[in-house]
């Protein structure tokens, strides 16, 4: 239902407010946000959108946590993801 992933995308971006507000640009939970709204955003169908998002939450991720964390590892899956979505088979498969 578009009306509730519209919804969804509202409170997201209420809480990335929150975050950047509290925590900073650079904080993990900053790019949880991100992720969140990309992952609505994939769900729309809003790919290009939902690929700099999730994008924008892997630096911060890579920066805040390292290769090697968990959190960064779904951050690439993220990525790969929405890449396969697009057709990017061959930067999906990079991720």
């Amino acid at each position: 239902n578009q009306g509730k992933l519209e919804e969804a995308l509202t409170m997201h971006q209420k809480a990335l407010g929150i975050r950047l507000k509290a925590l900073g640009p650079d904080h993990r939970d900053t790019a949880g946000s991100y992720n969140n709204m990309a992952a609505v955003l994939h769900k729309q169908g809003k790919l290009e959108e939902a690929q700099a998002l999730f994008q924008k939450a892997l630096d911060i991720f890579l920066q805040a946590l390292g290769p090697d964390h968990p959190d960064t590892a779904t951050s690439y899956n993220n990525m790969a993801n929405v890449l396969q979505t697009q057709g990017k088979l061959e930067e999906a498969l990079a991720m």
